[in-house]
């Protein structure tokens, strides 16, 4: 039997109808998101013929011999997965993705990423744009003029690293974001790479347009985090120009601002690029609301010289 994968989407779906409580079949399985997600919004999760809400989150498991069927796109079969990976999959595990995940699975990855990102208020409207490196060294990317947050697997498409359209989306008239060219550059730049988030932060922005940087001597979470957050001169948006102005700065830094623009965040899965993401803009924010208050005071000289040997420390450690 097909699983059905339910997301904390599905589950607003289902407050959006004035439903409070959800029966979870035999092959119905919930995320960690779409669990958080019922607690939140007081729905109650009734498991099939025990009638009682779950002590803890419904997992899904991968069982290799099981086709499943996820919201974001067609039914994709396990069968061939290495028995030495089978384990309990979660939305964490989707957006850590490795070198035996699979095109679908990568599929899903970016799809559960824009979903965070839009209901996070990190990318809004037709915003930002989400891309992976496959293991054949080309790019599963998003499709321009659609917004993340309601996305399907199916809009998304894979281009080479000349920019060609390997595979298209199954909607002919989506086409690959404008930005490629910067994610390409980057991949390029990266070996290391395999996601590349790039997002319109309102205050990450506007920290960059009003004062030209994002200040590192405030917060020591932040000194540890980037070290440094270069912003890059200013490029017309969706132009190859883009791809241009970050060349000599992404190379030796995960998070790059985007002068006027926007931001980068990389890593090597989404898991790790979402969460520089998520980072920079809760530091940008509370420096905004510091310089709003006024007297912003920095850190020890003695204080920055001791993070900068954690940071050179953790560096090694890489």
């Amino acid at each position: 039997m097909a699983k059905i994968i339910l997301t904390d989407v599905d589950i607003e779906n289902i407050a959006a109808q004035g439903k409070t409580s959800l029966i979870i079949e035999e092959n119905m399985l919930l995320t960690d998101l779409a669990y958080e997600k019922a607690g939140r919004l007081g729905i109650e999760l009734l498991q099939y013929n025990l009638h009682h809400i779950p002590t803890e989150p419904v997992q899904i498991h991968l069982d290799k011999t099981e086709t499943y069927q996820t919201s974001f796109s067609k039914p994709y079969n396990l069968s061939s997965m290495p028995k030495s990976i089978e384990r309990t999959y979660t939305s964490r595990d989707i957006l850590q993705f490795n070198d035996f995940s699979s095109e679908q699975q990568l599929r899903d990855a970016i799809i559960l990423t824009g979903r965070i990102l839009y209901h996070s208020g990190l990318m809004v409207s037709n915003d930002g744009n989400i891309s992976v490196r496959l293991s054949n060294g080309n790019i599963l990317i998003t499709p321009s003029g659609v917004t993340k947050g309601r996305i399907s697997a199916e809009d998304l498409l894979v281009i080479d690293l000349d920019g060609q359209i390997i595979k298209a989306a199954e909607n002919p008239n989506l086409k690959a974001t404008s930005e490629q060219p910067m994610h390409i550059e980057i991949y390029r730049q990266r070996p290391d790479v395999r996601a590349v988030i790039h997002t319109h932060l309102i205050f990450a922005n506007a920290m960059a347009i009003s004062m030209g940087k994002i200040r590192m001597d405030v917060i020591p979470e932040a000194a540890i985090a980037f070290g440094e957050i270069p912003i890059t001169e200013f490029a017309l948006p969706s132009s190859p120009q883009n791809a241009t102005a970050i060349r000599g700065l992404i190379k030796n830094h995960d998070v790059v601002l985007i002068r006027n623009h926007g931001s980068l965040a990389v890593g090597k899965n989404l898991d790790e690029a979402l969460i520089k993401t998520e980072r920079l803009e809760h530091i940008s924010k509370t420096l905004t609301f510091a310089e709003l208050l006024g007297d912003v005071n920095a850190l020890p000289a003695d204080m920055l010289d001791a993070i900068q040997g954690i940071v050179q420390k953790n560096n090694k450690l890489l």
